[in-house]
């Protein structure tokens, strides 16, 4: 559900169009790696604040837009407001030299 503040941008006909845009220039799949659902969603990577709301390079850029499931798109947005998103695991090494997640 959208910020009341972006319900206008998310209302536009030039949001409609780039949105319709992203999903078939993804094939409509979802491009979470490992997820090969239909893509119903389009994700700003770099998330919509009030303060960027204006800026067609962040809001409307095809390189700022992927294609999601709902799904996929849910959790996404869960871990960025809970600010997990992106943390990677602690790494090791195997003694064959291989990259392994550390216990903690």
């Amino acid at each position: 559900m959208a910020e009341t503040w972006a319900e206008p941008f998310y209302h536009s006909s030039i949001w409609k169009k780039q949105r319709k845009y992203i999903l078939q220039r993804d094939h409509f799949i979802c491009t979470e790696p490992g997820c090969h659902r239909t893509a119903t969603e389009v994700h700003h990577i770099i998330e919509l604040t009030k303060d960027n709301i204006n800026d067609v390079n962040i809001t409307l850029n095809e390189n700022n837009l992927r294609s999601l499931c709902h799904d996929c798109h849910t959790r996404i947005t869960s871990e960025i407001k809970s600010g997990v998103f992106g943390v990677l695991p602690r790494v090791g090494f195997d003694d064959n030299g291989y990259p392994i997640e550390l216990k903690a």
